[in-house]
């Protein structure tokens, strides 16, 4: 089976039990990054161990999350090394034209949780886990289908600490990988920027490719992905120490 949306197009595998059409249109995923190349002309950027971004096949990049500009650098870079566009995991909250550039949005219960009305709370929380079903189906499409996968796993902004991972989209990824038989490397992804400044000095240091059959369960994989993002993220910090 065949599925075709813009220019990009994907060969489905028989056995998929759900088949999407890619939501990412190349003609804005192109424009997007565009627009982030002149965004961040004033920048200089410093990619380190480049050569660990995935060329092909499914991938899923962790990245630090410090900045709104973070998602800006990821794609450039990206495209920039390999000429690949990811898709971006996002809260619901934001715009759904964002999903013509990449993004894939996902309800997240601790926005639910700030609804006052227990009776709203209820169906929202519904609504939700409806939502997030078909999201997880398409996220299972999309590695099957060899695309790579952006997820900031800290879920929120922090400039200069860590943030406690979030483990659902890795366990995601080890249940895709049992049920089709894939191999999906996890890339921890290090951003430090040396100022807010605009015309600030960013980088960006790719990690060790990580795979779920090296770890006895889901917590020991994201010890060693928290470990491996704080390393690559505050070297600057360790060195003026």
């Amino acid at each position: 089976m065949v599925t075709q949306t813009g220019d990009e197009t994907h060969s489905g595998l028989e056995s998929s039990p759900v088949e999407f059409r890619l939501k990412r249109k190349l003609w804005c995923a192109g424009s997007a990054r565009k627009m982030a190349q002149l965004a961040l002309l004033s920048n200089r950027i410093i990619l380190e161990n480049k050569e660990r971004f995935p060329g092909a096949g499914p991938a899923l990049l962790l990245p630090k999350h410090c900045s709104y500009r973070d998602i800006l650098v990821e794609g450039v870079l990206l495209y920039q090394t390999t000429g690949r566009y990811a898709s971006y995991v996002m809260k619901t909250g934001l715009s759904a034209f964002l999903e013509l550039p990449g993004g894939v949005r996902i309800v997240r219960p601790k926005d639910i949780r700030r609804v006052k009305s227990r009776e709203e709370r209820r169906r929202l929380l519904e609504d939700a886990r409806r939502r997030n079903a078909v999201t997880v189906e398409y996220l299972t499409w999309l590695y099957r289908n060899g695309e790579c996968v952006i997820s900031h796993p800290e879920g929120t902004r922090h400039a200069d600490s860590m943030g406690v991972l979030q483990k659902e989209i890795v366990e995601h990824l080890v249940s895709v990988e049992k049920q089709c038989g894939l191999r999906v490397p996890m890339i921890p992804i290090g951003i430090e920027y040396e100022s807010t400044r605009p015309r600030s000095t960013i980088h960006l240091r790719v990690g060790e490719p990580l795979f779920s059959d090296q770890f006895k369960d889901t917590a020991a994989i994201m010890d060693a992905v928290s470990a491996s993002i704080e390393s690559l993220s505050f070297r600057r910090k360790s060195d003026s120490a």
